[in-house]
């Protein structure tokens, strides 16, 4: 008896020392959030959501306190190891973006690394990004054989090393060099340049494989680069065409953005490099170009529910057009689904 006594008290202060250790190990950890865009809507509530709360972006137990200086902060419950997290304005809508609006990694953390942590909001994913970092690339440098007029492509981690991504064909400016403009969608970014495909992909003078070139957000805003060789001459023959809307539905507002879904983009409804613009007489167009001989597109303003339709609402055939029939392609839009 006497012995069972001796253990269970060995055993409750372990278990006390056990726990001391465990509390004393774990940190409360402050969180501030000392400046937000300038178009954030007055009177937001800003929420931290994360790996402690299963990411759930609207939890009141995580709103943050806003202090009389405008600087947001909160204290997390003890805990221990790596903190994950994101801040929002209570939905997935309203998640920051980075400068350009594009989506950011998880913000990462140990508990009791600092003591407080300070952070920046650069955008919100349900505002316009208002200070959105760019960087130009300059090609300086051709091979001999370079096509006359070529098409020349950046295939990169920005579009998943597409070598043909008519999103990203480089421009030619008036001193005949060869340049794109990119917004910040990551801190780098690793490329290489094609004319079309990857036969076509650029080298080293003896026809070795190059590494990928690597570009940085933080450094100059301007980079040029010279291209030695391409592994072929093989290019891709482009055809284009413009789309011009001369009708739309009264029902259109004059702010709505309208674009163009269809087999040059995987049908996406939204795509910001297909939207249409607006010219000096109000009307909107779009310059498409393919190497399809034939194109199907719809019109719609952002998602398939505002698709167009039918004037009895009804839904349409998918648009065909065959390329290099024209360069011009009038449209009227009849009616939006969704109106």
């Amino acid at each position: 008896m006497k012995i069972n006594r001796k253990y269970s008290y060995i055993f409750r202060m372990t278990l006390f020392a056990v726990q001391i250790i465990l509390f004393t190990s774990c940190y409360r950890q402050e969180i501030v959030l000392d400046r937000l865009p300038a178009n954030t809507p007055a009177g937001s509530e800003v929420y931290i959501t994360g790996n402690f709360n299963n990411w759930d972006p609207g939890d009141q137990r995580f709103r943050m306190e806003r202090g009389n200086n405008g600087v947001y902060s909160i204290t997390l419950p003890r805990g221990a190891g790596k903190l994950e997290y994101k801040f929002t304005r209570g939905d997935w809508t309203t998640v920051e973006k980075n400068e350009c609006g594009y989506d950011t990694p998880n913000r990462s953390l140990r508990y009791g690394e600092y003591e407080t942590v300070l952070n920046t909001v650069y955008c919100w994913g349900d505002t316009e990004p208002m200070n959105c970092i760019q960087k130009t690339l300059v090609i300086n440098e051709l091979p001999e054989n370079t096509p006359d007029t070529p098409v020349i492509y950046l295939a990169s981690t920005f579009n998943g090393w597409n070598p043909g991504d008519f999103k990203y064909i480089m421009q030619k400016n008036s001193r005949g060099q060869y340049y794109i403009t990119l917004d910040k969608q990551a801190e780098c970014m690793e490329y290489k340049f094609t004319l079309g495909n990857w036969e076509s992909v650029e080298t080293e003078p003896s026809g070795n494989d190059i590494a990928n070139r690597r570009l940085c957000f933080d450094e100059p805003d301007t980079a040029y680069v010279a291209i030695k060789a391409w592994r072929s001459t093989r290019i891709k023959t482009l055809r284009k065409v413009t789309l011009v809307i001369s009708s739309l539905p009264e029902e259109t507002m004059s702010g709505d953005p309208i674009y163009a879904a269809g087999s040059f983009n995987n049908w996406d409804p939204g795509n910001k490099w297909h939207a249409f613009k607006t010219d000096d007489s109000g009307r909107r167009y779009l310059t498409l170009a393919s190497e399809d001989e034939t194109i199907t597109f719809k019109i719609t303003r952002g998602n398939w529910r505002s698709v167009e339709t039918t004037l009895s609402g009804k839904d349409i055939a998918d648009r065909s057009f065959i390329m290099g029939h024209a360069d011009t392609l009038f449209l009227k839009v009849d009616r939006w689904k969704d109106r």
